[in-house]
């Protein structure tokens, strides 16, 4: 198994969806320049500095919920184009409906009312939903990206941890002109501490983490009605928008209210993780129970493939480099065979499994064929190599 990244499912990607992708992207990306182009070039050195402190968070947020993925974590590709997305087409197209709609309830329902409600009104509507489209165009690219819940959890995590950062970096400088321009640097500071240390930890990654679940139960093709999936997903969706309203919610107040509004919104979205994780797993191994059967997942092999740990404890045992090698590569064929099945109404499945069970059967003849010096040994936890007897 190479970077810990199973095989794609070889489906090919919609060049409309591409294209609606890339000109969202630049789309946003334009919006954000020219509207912050003038306060970053008369504040350099601290656009630079709570650009510095962002990238960590960003390096953090990207590691964290792909780490947390079980069994592998997800291509690189889809993860990458999720935190472009989130960083570029959302927030820039968030900025100028944000900007719409606060204006409309200014003159519908006053001043006083936008001021205090504003932000609870106009951003859970415009923020979830652009947040959304990127799920949603990530599911239409590539059919096999997202294949249960789970997924949609991830993917929807790094879209709000992209939105996030750059909103972060924004909030940044408003607060550099909103303290008069005193001291740039230290306004950069309280922003980064406030935003990244308190609020942090049940914002935007939460909320689409949560409507990315229902992305992913939505498209994964499990068999279930189109109406219930699409239910789900509405639900799910719904969820998030409370979740964004209630962290902007002006109640309650203070520093009480604002960890209350944080932390509330943070357990609803480990909740709804744990929920998608448990039945990713519980399908996973009744697929590799299944393929007992045919001899391509043996039954000690299916109780150490939903782990990391013992998937590398097998690879790394005191082996020669190239029995290693072939030892992965039975590992990535398994993974390929199980996540390909984990959808249970994917027309295309069973002539790509069939071919994955000959790809293993092959890679064990060649592992058998292997010389073996001295007695077979097993790794410390006690597991055989996939190509043991």
């Amino acid at each position: 198994m190479r970077g810990g990244v199973v095989r794609s499912a070889g489906e090919p990607s919609a060049p409309a969806a591409v294209g609606v992708a890339l000109l969202g992207c630049l789309f946003g990306l334009g919006v954000i320049v020219h509207e912050y182009r003038d306060t970053v070039r008369v504040f350099p050195a601290a656009t630079a500095l709570a650009g510095f402190l962002l990238l960590l968070t960003l390096g953090v947020g990207y590691l964290l919920p792909r780490r947390i993925r079980p069994v592998v974590a997800p291509p690189h590709d889809g993860s990458i184009a999720c935190v472009a997305w989130g960083m570029t087409a959302a927030t820039g197209c968030a900025i100028l409906a944000n900007t719409g709609l606060s204006g409309i309830w200014a003159k519908t329902r006053g001043v006083d009312f936008a001021d205090t409600w504003g932000a609870a009104m106009t951003a859970p509507l415009n923020e979830e939903t652009l947040k959304l489209c990127g799920l949603l165009i990530l599911a239409l690219i590539g059919s096999g990206v997202i294949r249960a819940p789970i997924d949609g959890w991830v993917y929807g995590a790094l879209v709000g941890l992209g939105f996030q950062v750059v909103e972060n970096l924004l909030y940044a400088l408003n607060s550099i002109l909103l303290d008069g321009a005193t001291n740039p640097g230290a306004s950069v500071d309280a922003s980064f501490a406030a935003r990244v240390g308190i609020t942090g930890w049940g914002s935007h990654w939460a909320m689409s983490a949560v409507a990315g679940t229902g992305v992913g139960y939505l498209v994964a093709r499990d068999g279930r009605p189109l109406a219930r999936r699409v239910s789900v997903a509405l639900g799910c969706w719904l969820l998030a928008m409370g979740m964004h309203w209630f962290f902007n919610a002006p109640l309650p107040l203070g520093w009480r209210g604002t960890l209350a509004r944080v932390g509330v919104d943070f357990v609803v979205a480990m909740l709804v993780y744990r929920s998608a994780r448990r039945h990713y797993l519980a399908r996973f191994r009744e697929v590799a129970a299944e393929e007992a059967a045919t001899g391509a997942i043996r039954p000690v092999e299916a109780e150490l493939l939903p782990r990391r740990h013992s998937r590398r404890q097998v690879r790394d045992g005191p082996r020669s480099r190239p029995v290693r090698v072939l030892i992965g590569e039975i590992e990535e064929a398994q993974l390929a065979l199980v996540a390909g099945r984990i959808p249970r109404a994917d027309p295309s499945e069973p002539a790509r499994s069939e071919r994955l069970r000959e790809e293993i059967a092959t890679l064990r003849a060649h592992l058998r064929a292997r010389p073996v010096p001295g007695p077979p040994t097993a790794p410390a936890g006690g597991a055989p190599a996939p190509g043991g007897a």
